[in-house]
């Protein structure tokens, strides 16, 4: 109200002075009287202005006070809520895994380790997404400076009132550092996220003593090989490991060039089992290599003779890989001997039942290879498989349609002798679909 009132008091003031100056102008016979009239209005107005005008000012400042003040109390108000919102958490979590006693232990590199996380969800908040800060996944260029490599993930399982998930990391560096596991969720309200310490811990680099494969493990183990000449310089070999606890991704037989995995070949944290296929140079009297036992914190070494006669574990398979079976080779040196013998007998005392003996057995012989030989010609990118198997490992593959005499026939499969080397190939790599 005052303010408004002070509004329009200047325009009243002007006004009035306005009209006295008229009205003295119209009745005023001589100008020294109307200067003086003029004179005392102007100056009676002016006081009582000069006046009223800081009353009506000074009620305004506690007005202006009053406004502030509350717009103050209302930011304060905001803030307050603000900094309530920002301290209600939705979500919990921990490592659940005792580092301490974990950082007790011996670490090497190349050795798993197993990490478990616990998450307590609150407000009926449920998980969004998990991440690794700085991120682990191997498209990232940053993962690649990372000193663990992240090998398998479990699922958030619930016990109780939280819940769990294991994590495993390989080590590929002696200083290790677990990134922090971010875990983001949200309700119908709102999103929250949060994210654990970072771990850090030490591991041993292994020497590269002579004949190390590579692989760090609770223990390794032959199951199985086979063995077979592949050409005048080398073997091909086929060797059937299992581990436990290991990186058997990382197996290299030492100081061979020329290996690789086969089919079959199973990579785990807990049980796996691999196939190395590889070319060994028959110089060499044995295949040696040797793994580092986590448990025995030791050296543990491993070998196979390299002769190609040596006894396999499975019989089957050593005579897979032989094309003639000793009996098979005797019996034809018998029947060819006989050959010989009759058609002497035949020639010297020219006897027509040695001849007719002669004719038998040549059509015999005859009739025992091209029973025993199987033509086939083979499709575009025909698999040489080791054994008569799906699961076989790949011995190698024939770019293009060739045609071959196959010397046996097992399961839907053509045994083959190519240069020397010794393979199956599917029935359905072959015309005789």
């Amino acid at each position: 109200m005052p303010s408004r009132f002070y509004a329009v008091l200047n325009p009243i003031y002007f006004i009035s002075i306005s009209l006295i100056f008229i009205k003295n102008i119209l009745t005023c016979k001589n100008a020294h009287t109307y200067f003086n009239h003029l004179k005392h209005i102007i100056l009676s107005v002016g006081i009582i202005y000069m006046c009223i005008n800081p009353l009506y000012a000074v009620d305004e400042i506690p007005s202006d006070i009053a406004n502030s003040a509350l717009n103050n109390d209302e930011n304060d108000e905001a803030m307050v809520t603000i900094d309530n919102t920002e301290q209600v958490k939705i979500l919990n979590v921990t490592t659940l895994t005792d580092i301490d006693s974990l950082r007790e232990q011996t670490l090497y590199i190349g050795q798993y380790i197993t990490i478990t996380y616990r998450l307590v969800l609150l407000d009926e908040a449920r998980i969004v997404y998990t991440e690794f800060n700085p991120s682990l996944d191997k498209q990232d260029k940053n993962a690649k400076s990372q000193s663990v490599q992240l090998i398998k993930e479990s699922a958030w399982q619930k016990k109780d009132d939280y819940y769990t998930a294991t994590y495993t990391f390989k080590i590929i560096q002696s200083k290790v550092t677990i990134p922090s596991l971010v875990v983001h969720v949200q309700n119908n309200y709102l999103q929250d996220s949060m994210q654990t310490d970072p771990i850090n811990l030490q591991a041993q680099a292994l020497d590269k003593t002579q004949g190390y494969s590579g692989v760090v493990a609770d223990s390794l183990k032959i199951i199985d090989y086979t063995l077979e000449n592949y050409d005048d310089n080398n073997n091909m070999i086929l060797i059937e490991l299992e581990g436990y606890g290991s990186n058997l991704e990382d197996f290299r037989l030492p100081n061979i060039k020329d290996q690789e995995f086969g089919q079959g070949t199973k990579f785990s944290d807990d049980v796996a089992r691999v196939n190395v296929l590889a070319r060994i140079p028959k110089e060499l009297d044995s295949i040696e290599f040797s793994y580092f036992d986590i448990n025995k914190h030791e050296f543990i070494p491993l070998s196979i003779k390299n002769a190609v006669n040596i006894e396999s574990f499975d019989d089957e398979i050593r005579d897979d890989l032989n094309p003639k079976s000793s009996f098979i080779k005797i019996t034809n040196i018998i029947l060819f001997a006989m050959l010989g013998i009759f058609l002497l007998i035949t020639l010297i005392k020219r006897s027509y039942i040695a001849a007719i003996i002669s004719c038998l057995l040549l059509g015999f012989i005859v009739y025992r290879i091209f029973s025993n030989t199987y033509s086939i010609k083979t499709l575009p990118n025909a698999r040489v498989l080791i054994q008569p198997t799906h699961s076989s490992t790949e011995l190698f593959v024939i770019t293009n349609p060739t045609k071959l005499e196959a010397i046996d026939k097992k399961n839907g499969y053509y045994k083959v002798n190519i240069d020397s080397k010794v393979g199956w190939i599917s029935r359905n790599d072959t015309n005789k679909r």
